[in-house]
């Protein structure tokens, strides 16, 4: 009789997606002198430009695709309602990155490759309250499941791995997903993708099912959206009993 035994862990993995990489490998920046010279340029260049400062509610996460020859690419938000509440602060952000010239691509296996990244933008903090070392993130509050994280591994564990035996999926994946201003999962994505169109319906419909809501992130008490990456590695093996 043949036994399929799963074991199922949870381990980093940085995949290349043609010449891009999902995100920046560990240790890498994506801007030459770390997150501090970012926040730094940006205000200087804000100050230099003697622009108009958003109002303090405003705010913005950018995603943007650093090049292999360092240039910035925007990657499109579909969200047009949250774009509209923070119109200001989303024109200022793509003012802000067309000037600035220090980007860093990630790298890997001795070449430059092309990677996504994404940060806080909120332009009070960048101009008129600017402080030397201002990193954005010292000042979040991060999204927490109300059970703990604990619970949530559990419950995830506990409602997919029925579904990634019954489907045999063998290897690395990578589950990624935002927790929106209204503590709601948003933009779910397996990647690499599995070439399978009903597992793909069945693990959205499955996620679907883990309905309580998070507490949302806070960045100086605005809800914000953050991204969780949740690594997941299966072994498949066969026994003879």
């Amino acid at each position: 009789m043949k036994n399929i035994i799963i074991l199922f862990c949870m381990a980093f993995l940085s995949l290349y997606k043609g010449q891009i990489l999902d995100e920046y490998p560990p240790k890498q920046d994506f801007y030459e002198g770390g997150i501090v010279n970012f926040y730094k340029d940006i205000h200087e260049y804000l100050a230099g430009s003697k622009m108009k400062e958003c109002n303090d509610k405003e705010i913005y996460q950018p995603r943007i695709i650093v090049t292999e020859t360092a240039e910035v690419k925007f990657i499109k938000d579909i969200d047009t309602a949250n774009i509209a509440r923070n119109k200001c602060a989303y024109d200022l952000s793509r003012e802000v990155l067309k000037n600035l010239k220090k980007w860093k691509p990630a790298e890997g296996k001795g070449r430059k490759i092309g990677a996504i990244t994404e940060f806080i933008f909120y332009p009070k903090d960048v101009m008129s309250n600017y402080k030397p070392d201002y990193n954005a993130y010292q000042l979040v509050t991060h999204a927490r499941y109300p059970e703990s994280m604990k619970v949530f591994n559990r419950i995830f564990h506990d409602n997919f791995m029925v579904l990634f035996e019954d489907y045999h999926i063998n290897g690395k994946l990578n589950l990624e997903l935002y927790i929106g201003k209204d503590g709601h999962i948003i933009h779910p994505r397996i990647y690499p993708e599995v070439d399978n169109h009903n597992f793909n319906i069945d693990f959205m419909r499955t996620l679907s099912r883990i309905k309580k809501a998070w507490i949302p992130a806070l960045y100086r008490n605005i809800p914000i959206q953050e991204r969780f990456l949740l690594p997941m590695q299966f072994h498949i093996t066969f026994t003879e009993r």
